[in-house]
C-alpha cells in the first residue's frame, strides 16, 4: 500500500486503496470517497476489488471498486456513474455503487462486526 498521509487519533495513517498482489484483497476496509477535487464527500466500506463483480452494470475491471455508502458527507455530490436510481450521494446511501480506485482513501482497519448496528456506531465512532 502507498502511504499518503498521517492521521491522528486511533488511527495511524491512511493508505490509496491498491492492493500489492492481486490476491490481497481490500473488501471490509473503511473507506472514505473523493471527488475530482480530492475532497470528502462520502463514507462507507469497500465491499468488493474483484475485477470480475459487475456492480451498477458495469465490470470493476481494475478501475473501479464496489463501495456500500454509510454516510454522505456531501448529499448533493454527483456519482461518476449514475443509474435509475442512484444520481447522487444521498441517493446512494444505504446501497452499493461502483468508484474509481484513485478517488477512494481505504483507512487501514478493517470492519469485521458481527451486527450492522454495531458496524455503523464502529464507523461513526471513528470518523
Amino acid at each position: 500500500m502507498k502511504k499518503i498521509e498521517s492521521r491522528g487519533n486511533n488511527e495511524s495513517s491512511a493508505s490509496v486503496c491498491h492492493a500489492q498482489k492481486k490476491k490481497d484483497s481490500l473488501a471490509g476496509r473503511r473507506v472514505r470517497i473523493l471527488n475530482f477535487s480530492g475532497e470528502v464527500v462520502a463514507s462507507g466500506i469497500l465491499m468488493s476489488d474483484d475485477n470480475d463483480n459487475v456492480v451498477m452494470g458495469k465490470k470493476l475491471g481494475g478501475e473501479y471498486y464496489e463501495v456500500s455508502i454509510l454516510i454522505a458527507h456531501d448529499p448533493t455530490a454527483s456519482l461518476f456513474i449514475k443509474d435509475a436510481d442512484r444520481k447522487n450521494m444521498n441517493d446512494a446511501v444505504g446501497s452499493h455503487i461502483i468508484w474509481f480506485r484513485e478517488y477512494e482513501i481505504c483507512l487501514l482497519k478493517p470492519v469485521f462486526l458481527q451486527g450492522q448496528s454495531k458496524l455503523f456506531t464502529n464507523l461513526l465512532s471513528h470518523m
